[in-house]
Parts: C-alpha cells; sequence; structure tokens
C-alpha cells in the first residue's frame, strides 16, 4: 500500500474534477469540464488525464486511490458531477467533507487530541459477495462480467480495511478477533 502524501504546497488554488470515467460520454464530459476550468485562476487537476487512471497500464486500485486522493486532499475547490451516481465520486465526496469537518472542529476550538479521543480511528470490513467475481477471468470482451470501482476498493484497503466475500465472513472475523 502507498502513503497518501500531503507534504506538498502550492502557491496557486488547487482544484480536482470528480466524476464517472467508465464510457466515451463520461471521458467526453470529464474533458470538457477540465478545458472550461483553464479559464478559471485554479489549477484543476483532471482523473481523466492522470497516468494512473490510464487502463492500457493497467492501474492498481492502489494507485488510483494514492494519487486521486492526494489530489483531492490538496485542493481547495472539488467539482463533482453526481448525475451518474457513481460510487467513486461518493467516496471522493465523503472524503472531502471530513476535511471539512475536521477544519469546523477546529474553528470551534477543538484540539487535535479532543478530536482524535472523541472520533476513533476505524476499522472497515467492507463484503463483497457477488457471483461473478469466481469466473470472471474466464470471459472476454463485452462479456466481462462488471467489476467494482477501483477508487473505492483502494480506499478501503488504504485505510487497513478487509474486504470479505460475504457478510458472514464478517461477522466471523469480528467474532475470532474479540
Amino acid at each position: 500500500m502507498k502513503k497518501v502524501l500531503i507534504n506538498y504546497t502550492s502557491n496557486q488554488k488547487q482544484g480536482y474534477i470528480a466524476g464517472g470515467l467508465f464510457n466515451e460520454a463520461d471521458v467526453k464530459q470529464r474533458l470538457y469540464e477540465g478545458e472550461q476550468l483553464k479559464n478559471t485562476d485554479i489549477e484543476f487537476y483532471n482523473p481523466i488525464e492522470a497516468p494512473c487512471n490510464d487502463k492500457s497500464k493497467l492501474p492498481t486500485a492502489d494507485d488510483i486511490f494514492t494519487m486521486d486522493t492526494e489530489k483531492i486532499l490538496k485542493s481547495d475547490v472539488i467539482v463533482a458531477d453526481i448525475s451518474t451516481k457513481d460510487e467513486g465520486v461518493m467516496a471522493e465526496l465523503g472524503i472531502a467533507w471530513a476535511c471539512n469537518y475536521i477544519h469546523q472542529l477546529a474553528e470551534e476550538g477543538y484540539t487535535l487530541e479532543d478530536i482524535l479521543k472523541y472520533i476513533p480511528k476505524k476499522e472497515i470490513k467492507a463484503h463483497l459477495s457477488d457471483i461473478r467475481k469466481t469466473t470472471s477471468n474466464q470471459y472476454e470482451n463485452n462479456y466481462i462480467p462488471w467489476g467494482f470501482n477501483q477508487y473505492v476498493i483502494g480506499m478501503i484497503e488504504n485505510n487497513d480495511g478487509k474486504i470479505y466475500d460475504s457478510f458472514n465472513k464478517v461477522i466471523e472475523d469480528i467474532s475470532n478477533n474479540k
């Protein structure tokens, strides 16, 4: 797992373009948004143009999550297309919300010690019980069963979360780790 880096700064305001990237219409819209946003005083990161999202290079979930999250964390502005209900966009917005909430608590006078005390670190246990997983490698072209958003998978794994094949496996793990 790569570590998400936040130890760099820029004098220019930073932005992030969040939106689905899974079909031709999504790609054209993201490229259009990127072109239009170049006319602002904000330097926008557009995931569709990032090397970590070049599918011909077979990026891992960790590659995608790490690079995109670094850019989300450093952004002052998030422009999000929520019309397609893309789960990666929803995860990106969740990260932005958590950042803003931490800022809100600090502005209210909470110390880092308070925040860490009252908001515990989360143990993430997700389950992904899809019968298509076991045979998906036997299909080709348009017959490959649909997959899962790699940004979300990367986010779960980056937080030392685990993804189980069923809810029963989650219960089993929780029961064994009492």
